[in-house]
């Protein structure tokens, strides 16, 4: 293999915000990437690595990665809007996990209750505190208490003989 053929076969497609580029595989800098869009990213925004299934990594401008193919890559983005008990909050992350969630709201969600991700048209889901959510705009959660006891007598309205019914209950009929 010539040179010129060894060099393509070592060149390797990344995208940064959507758009494909192609670069060497191997330790490339982040200010080399950083120069590829046009025009390039500005010195006042982050270059992120884009990585399935956990935290996205903010790179260092002056540090060094290894390109593979098809890694991807983002600039800053634009605030998401997400919705939990109804209010909605803005939000700079395009991952979060349970427990980063948990703490969007002031006060917190509290520890007694859980946060489910509301899907439309299906079951919600139940979030746990290492679950990773990918969000986007709109996306909803709500929060309900952690144990519910169907069936369970309210004790401050249970009568002198542990019936469950009170006084008032026997005088209204019930």
């Amino acid at each position: 293999m010539d040179a010129h053929a060894e060099a393509r076969a070592k060149q390797i497609t990344i995208h940064i915000d959507t758009q494909p580029y192609r670069v060497a595989a191997g330790p490339t800098l982040v200010a080399a990437l950083r120069a590829l869009t046009e025009p390039p990213v500005l010195a006042e925004k982050d270059l992120w690595l884009d990585i399935d299934d956990e935290q996205d990594q903010k790179l260092d401008p002056a540090s060094t990665i290894t390109a593979v193919e098809g890694m991807r890559f983002f600039t800053e983005i634009d605030a998401i809007v997400i919705r939990i008990d109804r209010v909605e909050y803005e939000v700079f992350e395009r991952k979060m996990t349970g427990a980063q969630l948990r703490v969007v709201p002031s006060p917190d969600v509290a520890a007694d209750r859980h946060l489910w991700l509301d899907v439309p048209d299906k079951r919600d889901v139940k979030v746990q505190d290492e679950d990773i959510i990918r969000l986007h705009d709109g996306i909803r959660f709500f929060t309900a208490p952690g144990r519910i006891n169907p069936g369970q007598p309210d004790m401050a309205n249970t009568g002198a003989d542990g019936s469950g019914f009170s006084e008032l209950d026997e005088r209204d009929g019930a």
